[in-house]
């Protein structure tokens, strides 16, 4: 999922795809109510989905945003899953444990709502999202990857 202004992105790997699976994951990715929400055109997703539309009125200030009526969307969500994707199958093969999933998509997350400059935006996701970014992300994802030895901390 991804906040649209700010571009904040997180990802939860779940057991399966299931309306009821998505909004409780939903829930435990963000525990506060934010503005806006995009997703992609999943039926999950849909605002006829009463499990998604109560989730929405119950979390989200202003709107939720999905690709079924809005295409813009899909690229925006787009490049951030691309590059999550490619990071998970570098990580885990062909792994679907979701433990390590997990672990490796915070790694991801951190790095990219700290790290990474979004040109739309004019700042991180993170300090446009909550106004302050971490700093230690980079000290974070050099010894999650264990690179310690081989760059400078």
């Amino acid at each position: 999922m991804e906040d649209d202004p700010g571009r904040k992105g997180w990802a939860l790997g779940l057991k399966d795809a299931r309306d009821k699976t998505v909004v409780a994951g939903m829930g435990e990715l963000v525990q506060i109510k934010y503005d806006n929400l995009l997703t992609d055109n999943g039926s999950q997703f849909s605002r006829k989905n009463g499990v998604m539309r109560r989730y929405c009125e119950e979390c989200i200030n202003e709107k939720h945003t999905s690709s079924v009526h809005n295409p813009l969307t899909l690229g925006k969500l787009s490049a951030y899953q691309k590059g999550l994707k490619r990071f998970l199958r570098h990580k885990l093969g062909q792994s679907r444990d979701l433990g390590k999933i997990n672990y490796w998509a915070g790694i991801y997350n951190h790095r990219y709502n700290n790290g990474r400059h979004h040109s739309a935006i004019g700042t991180y996701p993170e300090e446009r999202y909550s106004g302050k970014r971490d700093d230690s992300w980079y000290e974070n994802i050099i010894r999650a990857l264990k690179l310690e030895d081989v760059l400078i901390l």
